[in-house]
């Protein structure tokens, strides 16, 4: 029988199991749902219904990364990892004057261009599905140190979800491109902030007792997306199966 890959490797070979097991596990990469947006074949009242159920977990982006970066302390050693968390923070959140939208404000715009009024999007009840993720999605940055945080990030597979559904979009759900900027830009910007969480976690995947709390909040964060997404599927059971 085989190490756990938290006992068999550390440092760089630790993080390249978990960043291998990530992207050919996450939800991203596995749940029906998103196979089927891909492909056109997921009802578009069901898209929109995923996406005013998507932006509230989105919007608390910034607050986890807030107490992500509250969790890296003060010495000189975490100087880079709180630049990394802190570039990431301003990227999700915006800009504070004003020169570059926040990843929520560039999803409010992809709803719109999917005919869902921002209003709408913001006036939308939180299905308990929904509430739980994103309760779950801060305590977790709150409570963890930084790095084991950092470790159920889903940026890797983010990139990859994002490449796949950018075309979909155009071409499946009729979004032009004006509209697009949240895919477009996350198929380039995650793939930087990816190599910061590898840095991150390689760097302090140092025991055995670190990387199985690394390892566990990978599947955490796995169960938190599933769970959003599980939730919108259940509330919408039954909606027809083409109404593009």
């Amino acid at each position: 029988m085989s190490e756990a890959p938290w006992v068999a490797y550390e440092g760089e070979r630790f993080r390249d199991e978990l960043t291998r097991y990530k992207m050919a596990n996450h939800p991203f990469k596995t749940h029906p749902f998103f196979r089927d947006v891909e492909q056109g074949r997921a009802p578009k009242s069901v898209v929109r219904a995923w996406v005013k159920q998507f932006y509230p977990w989105l919007a608390s982006v910034p607050i986890a990364m807030a107490e992500r970066f509250a969790n890296c302390s003060w010495e000189p050693r975490n100087d880079r990892y709180r630049r990394m968390i802190l570039d990431q923070l301003l990227e999700e959140a915006g800009d504070p004057k004003g020169k570059a939208p926040g990843h929520p404000e560039l999803w409010l715009r992809f709803c719109e261009g999917l005919g869902v009024p921002r209003d709408e999007v913001q006036s939308a009840p939180l299905l308990p599905n929904t509430m739980v993720a994103i309760d779950d999605f801060l305590y977790t940055n709150r409570a963890n140190s930084f790095y084991v945080s950092a470790a159920g990030s889903s940026e890797p597979p983010n990139v990859e979800l994002c490449a796949r559904l950018l075309p979909a979009f155009r071409t499946h759900y009729g979004v032009d491109e004006a509209h697009l900027e949240y895919y477009t830009l996350h198929v380039v910007a995650d793939v930087e902030h990816s190599e910061w969480i590898g840095q991150i976690v390689a760097g302090f995947a140092t025991t055995p007792e670190v990387r199985k709390q690394m390892w566990d909040q990978m599947m955490r964060g796995f169960s938190i997306h599933a769970m959003l997404v599980d939730g919108v599927l259940a509330a919408t059971a039954g909606a027809p199966a083409t109404d593009k």
